[in-house]
């Protein structure tokens, strides 16, 4: 094969099946500059069709095809909301603590990798939980499936960050990237509740949003610590 094949051929490892395969099998290909763009953009879509599926699962709890459309499109909206809004914070960490600093480019596609990771995984899951949700009929245990799966997904996705985080910067330190993972998830616990509810309540009329009355770590945390 000659050097202008392998150049045109490269691009092809970049597109949306290969972005899947790579997410499942921890093994992101490290684009060049000019693919920078075609690689993010296969990661986000793989990222929009997976957790979108998982939206739909959510959704259809409760029988309603207005939730399920609703929820089908929250559900891109946390996992492409968390990390924007944590992005910031996670670039000027490597900037100042990593040896071998990402550029932004490398960082997008680093972080968009994790997020396909995140989604395939809750893509995947989608029609067991559903079953389960919908046969349990039992609408806090339904949420609590959700809430596992949700949290296993993301588990995953920061897993795959880190892996490709250190291949990439060198070993980054762990002080650092476990006050970033933290920050990550709480951001995403909190903009969950914010975005809620995912789950269709079948004794309840159709609500889009339920505003910020309380906060996700109360609703989670006060039964356990009696509140």
């Amino acid at each position: 094969m000659t050097v202008a094949s392998t150049v045109l051929a490269a691009p092809s490892d970049l597109t949306p099946p290969a972005v899947v395969m790579a997410a499942l099998r921890d093994d992101a290909p490290r684009p060049t500059a000019g693919q920078t763009p075609l690689a993010v953009a296969s990661a986000l879509m793989v990222s929009l069709l997976g957790s979108a599926l998982f939206g739909v699962a959510l959704g259809g709890f409760g029988g309603s095809a207005a939730q399920m459309l609703a929820s089908a499109l929250k559900a891109p909206m946390l996992l492409l909301g968390t990390t924007a809004l944590c992005f910031p914070a996670f670039y000027v960490m490597q900037l100042t603590r990593a040896p071998r600093p990402l550029a932004l480019g490398e960082a997008l596609h680093t972080k968009a990798h994790a997020l396909a990771a995140t989604a395939l995984w809750w893509g995947a899951l989608a029609l067991p939980l559903s079953f389960l949700a919908s046969t349990v009929q039992h609408y806090r245990l339904a949420q609590g499936l959700a809430l596992l799966v949700g949290a296993a997904g993301g588990i995953v996705g920061l897993r795959r960050f880190w892996v490709q985080l250190v291949a990439r910067v060198g070993p980054a330190p762990r002080g650092t990237m476990l006050a970033y993972f933290v920050l990550y998830g709480a951001v995403g616990a909190q903009l969950s509740w914010f975005l809620r509810p995912f789950l269709g309540a079948p004794d309840q009329p159709f609500e889009l949003l339920r505003g910020l009355r309380g906060n996700f770590f109360g609703f989670v945390l006060g039964p356990l610590l009696g509140g």
